[in-house]
């Protein structure tokens, strides 16, 4: 990946993040570092402090529908490792949450799971033909976990959208 480094004009300090796995795109601002295209950054969103990857140039703020978070800093070796390990967490915890849908009979499908790096959520993405009463599967995962728990049903265009935890496939991958 080839990398574009930037020193910043005082018109341009905002740029998009995309977090692995998640449907959304974050706005940040960045401070008085150098931009650099391609990056990876830790981000702090509602849901918990993040690894996300720059996917703009840098940009002046106009109004956009992305939703805001700050940036931290650029992703070290450490942040890097914390994201592996969140990874594996993340892909137990589906295997969990799946067989509890199954058990309760839900007929939900679980695409992916995201644990934020500080341990504050989890966010459950999931398929469904209709609405879901997941009511009894929160209550089960109160009671096994300390984190915050963020059910979102999602659609195709929003799968199709999002990063895919376990394959690690890039942005502008097609699936097929």
């Amino acid at each position: 990946m080839g990398t574009y480094t930037a020193h910043m004009n005082t018109n341009k300090k905002f740029f998009i993040a995309k977090i692995m796995a998640d449907t959304n795109s974050y706005i940040l601002k960045l401070n008085d570092e150098p931009f650099h295209y391609g990056h990876e950054v830790i981000i702090k969103t509602e849901q918990g402090t993040f690894l996300a990857h720059i996917t703009s140039f840098p940009f002046e703020e106009t109004n956009t529908q992305n939703e805001k978070a700050i940036f931290l800093r650029y992703a070290t070796t450490e942040d890097k490792a914390a994201e592996g390990d969140m990874d594996r967490k993340s892909i137990e915890i589906k295997r969990e949450v799946s067989t509890l849908s199954k058990e309760l009979s839900l007929g939900m499908n679980i695409t992916h799971v995201l644990c934020s790096l500080d341990n504050y959520s989890i966010t459950i993405c999931y398929t469904a033909k209709g609405r879901v009463d997941f009511r009894k599967l929160l209550k089960v995962l109160k009671n096994r976990r300390n984190e915050k728990i963020i059910m979102k049903q999602i659609g195709k265009k929003d799968r199709l959208n999002s990063f895919h935890i376990d394959q690690r496939l890039p942005i502008n991958t097609y699936y097929r």
